[in-house]
C-alpha cells in the first residue's frame, strides 16, 4: 500500500517538533502515512498549495510565517479558523484544501483531560497571537464565565476582547490590572513568547501575589519546558501545565483531521517521555 504525504511547512522549520509527534502517533495508529518538513519560502507559498492540491498529499501543518497569509489560497476554511484568521492544519479533500486551526480545541482538550472543565470559570488570557485568539474564541464557545484579555500591545487586545462583549474584558498590561484580574481568576495563560528560550522573561511576577489559592497557571511556551513562570507559581502552590499539553493535543486534532484516528494520549505521553526537553 502507498504511503499518504503529509508535510510541514513554514521557513524556517528545520527546529519543530511536529515531525517528532506526528510520526510518534503513525508509529501508534499503524496508518500508512508519512510526514515530511518542508521549507517553503513566502514567495513559493502559492505553488507549493497548487503542488498539494494536484496530487499525492493528504494534509499538511502550517507554521511561520504562513498562518494567515495562506488564507486566501484555500478553498474552504474552518469556523475556528475564520474566527481567528490563523490556519495550523489544511485537509486536501478532493482537490481542495480545507484550513483549520487545532490550537482552540486542543487547548480545550488539555484542559479536560486534566479533569479542568472551562464551563463557569474565570480566565485570565495574556497574549492575543494566533495561539492566544483561537483559545480565547474556544474557551468563550466551552462555556467560561468572564475572560480577562491583555496583552503588550493594546488594539489586538481590545479588538480580541469586543468580540464577545458579554464574556470578555480588555484589561491593560500592568501590574496593577493584571494583579487584580488575577485574584478573580481560575486559569492565568501565557500565550505570548515571554520566557520562551532566546526570549525576554516577565519582568515581573508579582502579579502571583494575588492568584487565589488552586488557580492553574498554563504556559504555552514549551521551550524551556519548565519556564521561570511555572517554577514561581510551583513555589506558591499553585498548578502548573506546560505548553507541552497543547502541543500534543493540537497536534492529536490535526492527525485525526488528516487520517480519522484517535490517539491514545496517555500513551503518547509516555512515548514521547524524555524526547521533548
Amino acid at each position: 500500500m502507498t504511503n499518504k504525504k503529509l508535510y510541514l511547512i513554514g521557513d524556517p522549520v528545520d527546529h519543530s517538533l511536529s515531525p517528532l509527534l506526528h510520526g510518534a502517533m503513525i508509529a501508534q495508529t499503524g496508518v500508512h502515512y508519512t510526514y515530511e518538513v518542508r521549507r517553503v519560502q513566502p514567495r513559493d507559498l502559492a505553488d507549493f498549495v497548487a503542488e498539494a492540491k494536484a496530487g499525492g498529499c493528504a494534509g499538511f501543518n502550517v507554521t511561520m510565517p504562513h498562518k494567515e497569509a495562506i488564507l486566501p489560497l484555500l478553498d474552504e476554511l474552518s469556523p475556528a479558523a475564520a474566527a481567528c484568521g490563523a490556519v495550523n492544519t489544511v485537509c486536501i479533500k478532493n482537490g481542495r484544501a480545507i484550513g483549520y486551526n487545532t490550537d482552540g480545541g486542543g487547548f480545550v482538550d488539555s484542559l479536560r483531560a486534566r479533569g479542568l472543565e472551562p464551563e463557569g470559570k474565570t480566565v485570565l488570557l495574556l497574549g492575543t497571537g494566533g495561539a492566544g485568539d483561537a483559545i480565547c474564541d474556544a474557551l468563550v464557545g466551552a462555556g467560561v464565565k468572564k475572560i480577562f484579555v491583555t496583552n503588550r500591545s493594546v488594539y489586538p487586545a481590545q479588538d480580541l476582547a469586543a468580540r464577545y462583549p458579554d464574556k470578555a474584558q480588555f484589561i491593560y498590561f500592568g501590574i496593577f490590572p493584571v494583579r487584580h484580574a488575577m485574584a478573580e481568576s481560575d486559569l492565568f495563560i501565557n500565550a505570548t513568547s515571554l520566557g520562551m528560550a532566546g526570549m525576554k522573561e516577565f519582568s515581573d511576577l508579582g502579579f502571583l501575589r494575588d492568584a487565589p489559592a488552586g488557580v492553574t497557571v498554563y504556559d504555552l511556551v514549551y521551550n524551556p519546558r519548565q519556564t521561570m513562570l511555572l517554577r514561581e507559581a510551583e513555589k506558591r502552590g499553585l498548578p502548573t501545565v506546560s505548553g507541552i499539553d497543547l502541543l500534543l493535543y493540537q497536534a492529536a486534532r490535526a492527525f485525526k483531521m488528516f487520517t480519522g484516528k484517535d490517539v491514545d494520549m496517555p500513551a503518547l505521553f509516555s512515548a514521547l517521555e524524555g524526547k521533548l526537553d
